[in-house]
């Protein structure tokens, strides 16, 4: 499995428009590249008395302009806003299946069989993304996401605001720290120690003790 590595930060507010951000970059030596925006449709799947999330792992499936993808994902370390952690993320078979080397890496963490799974939450994206660019190289993927969360066929939804930096090989926690302080400029980033599904589950659940 490689390695994930990356800041992760909570937003109150939407994020400036694309422009505002390459304009906070200039005179860094960064030069951030936007790439657009782009939704995708995470469906998380667990057995129903949660196995893979006592043990700390994530599964899910992705679709993303017509590409469809399976991603396993360990907590791994989380010091701040830095989550470092295992991740192995291969296309799905054409019928929607798990894929075999997928399925055997799960196996390896929590013995379920793949007829144990069922789904347990959607996450609908919007997400707007930029490569991190420093003397020509790409050393980071910056991305803003407006995250929907919901269980499958429920009308209650959690919203919610995320800017995650990415790491790509060899660009060090100093580097991201550094591009994340130019961040600051544009936008108010809260260092969040949580991924996306536990965000989404905690918000569900305050919702349903509110009702």
């Amino acid at each position: 499995m490689e390695r994930e590595r990356e800041l992760k930060y909570s937003l109150l507010d939407p994020p400036p428009v694309d422009d505002a951000v390459v304009d906070a970059f200039r005179g860094s030596g960064y030069a951030l590249d936007p790439r657009g925006s782009e939704r995708h449709l995470d469906v998380y799947v667990d057995t129903p008395d949660f196995a893979l999330r006592a043990v700390g792992v994530a599964l899910r499936r992705r679709d993303a302009a017509g590409v469809r993808l399976a991603t396993l994902k360990t907590i791994g370390r989380v010091r701040g806003p830095y989550h470092e952690r295992a991740e192995l993320e291969l296309p799905l078979d054409p019928h929607g299946a798990w894929p075999a080397a997928l399925l055997a890496r799960l196996a390896e963490l929590v013995p379920v069989p793949a007829t144990k799974l069922v789904s347990q939450l959607e996450l609908r994206t919007e997400r707007r993304s930029f490569a991190v660019q420093r003397d020509g190289r790409v050393v980071a993927e910056l991305c803003f996401d407006e995250v929907a969360a919901r269980a499958p066929g429920a009308e209650r939804e959690a919203l919610f605001r995320e800017a995650e930096l990415e790491a790509m090989d060899g660009t060090s926690l100093a580097e991201l720290e550094a591009i994340a302080a130019r961040l600051e400029r544009v936008v108010t980033l809260t260092p969040s120690g949580v991924t996306k599904l536990q965000r989404a589950e905690a918000l569900l659940s305050l919702g349903a003790v509110l009702d």
